[in-house]
């Protein structure tokens, strides 16, 4: 599987010593046009690979965008999504910025979850939970009545939807944010009904559209999660992918394009990597190391990878000992542009990324001393800067 276009921006490291670093995109098809048009605007292109491929900069990219729509070319409109990307997920009452980290904090209405963290079907204490992840720094509460994990079975449908729509109810009176983690139709749409803002789907639209459809009739947040197969169900053999980045671009642009076709609107869905949904532990690691590459579609990227086995496959430690590897990859991936984390551990991934926005994308200037906290003020000694207890107290966010 080949998408249309890819593109592989540079890091962050590039990104942060020269903002216009050059992007590489591959392009499937229409070679005449992407010829012609990398020719007027002055750029090379490599058509000696499977698909040509162009280096350029951000504004190159832009001149390049120009040029093949007045050619014609089907790689216009999505080249210009990479441009123009998503600045605000659009859930169904508000909106949420993107320029900076969104916690997502995860409250299991089971007790069966791999993590071993589930509440039950006791809605006091969903609701005590979710007070903690919110005190913690979640600015969502993803609520999911039934374990993603394959050998547990599937809850009943209406049981789904009576124990979901009613801690979904509960939770948005007490001010919640909610998010509906379900892939059943039925339930999306109760839970909807109770004030839930945003259906996150695992299935990847494998069984139906319904729950996508649920989101794009009442306006909310839709999360379209990479999934090799159906839910609760491993496949008869393991998968194979030459390229798993590449196949998982090329198998989002196909359900993008059915999202489209359901009327959901582009400021409304998120992609997520699926981490752990039909790739090995080896493949999991891949695809957050190359996750940049998602941002292909200027949509808002969702990492749902917290706890998860391939983090036990590098530290050797179960589901309630890898919050640090979490908070670790949430870092990396926030470098490569992913702003919304699903994870356990709120209060944690907050600390990790309020440092990762400092060094990733925080402004010159932003941690700078002012008059009243430069460290070497006139008669400052090395004993006393190291040693002695200061003479006035350091202004807040500033130490001596």
């Amino acid at each position: 599987m080949i998408p249309s276009l890819r593109i592989a921006p540079p890091g962050a490291a590039h990104l942060a010593a020269d903002p216009d670093a050059p992007h590489t995109a591959w392009f499937e098809g229409a070679r005449e046009q992407l010829q012609v048009a990398t020719s007027v605007v002055g750029l090379g292109i490599d058509l000696t690979g499977a698909q040509a491929r162009v280096v350029a900069s951000r504004s190159q990219l832009a001149m390049l965008a120009q040029a093949l729509r007045e050619a014609g070319s089907p790689h216009a409109a999505a080249l210009r999504d990479y441009l123009e990307p998503v600045r605000s997920w659009k859930l169904r009452t508000r909106s949420l910025p993107l320029d900076g980290p969104l916690i997502m904090g995860i409250l299991n209405l089971t007790v069966d979850s791999f993590s071993g963290d589930g509440v039950g079907r006791d809605i006091d204490a969903a609701i005590r939970r979710a007070g903690e992840l919110r005190s913690s720094g979640a600015d969502i509460i993803d609520i999911g009545a039934e374990s993603a994990r394959a050998d547990r079975p599937a809850l009943e449908e209406a049981t789904e939807v009576e124990l979901a729509a009613g801690a979904v109810a509960k939770l948005v009176a007490e001010g919640h944010l909610v998010s509906i983690d379900t892939y059943k139709p039925a339930v999306a749409r109760a839970a909807l009904d109770a004030g839930a803002e945003l259906v996150n789907d695992i299935s990847g639209m494998t069984l139906t559209t319904g729950a996508a459809e649920a989101a794009g009739r009442s306006g909310a947040g839709y999360v379209l999660n990479y999934s090799y197969s159906v839910p609760k169900r491993r496949p008869d053999s393991p998968p194979s992918y030459e390229d798993v980045v590449v196949e998982t671009v090329a198998w989002m642009e196909r359900r993008l394009a059915v999202l489209a076709a359901a009327g959901l609107a582009r400021q409304s869905i998120a992609i997520d990597p699926g981490i752990a949904f039909g790739k090995s532990h080896d493949e999991d690691i891949q695809s957050i190391r190359r996750i940049g590459e998602l941002g292909t579609f200027g949509l808002p990227v969702l990492l749902a990878h917290s706890r998860k086995n391939f983090i036990g496959s590098v530290n050797g430690r179960p589901p309630a000992e890898r919050d640090l590897e979490t908070h670790v990859a949430s870092a990396l991936a926030y470098a490569q542009g992913v702003r919304i984390f699903r994870v356990h551990d709120p209060a944690g991934a907050r600390r990790a990324l309020a440092m990762a926005a400092a060094l990733i994308t925080g402004e010159p200037g932003q941690f700078a001393p002012d008059g009243t906290s430069w460290p070497w003020r006139a008669g400052a000694s090395a004993a006393h800067m190291t040693n002695a207890e200061p003479d006035k107290a350091a202004p807040a966010g500033q130490r001596w």
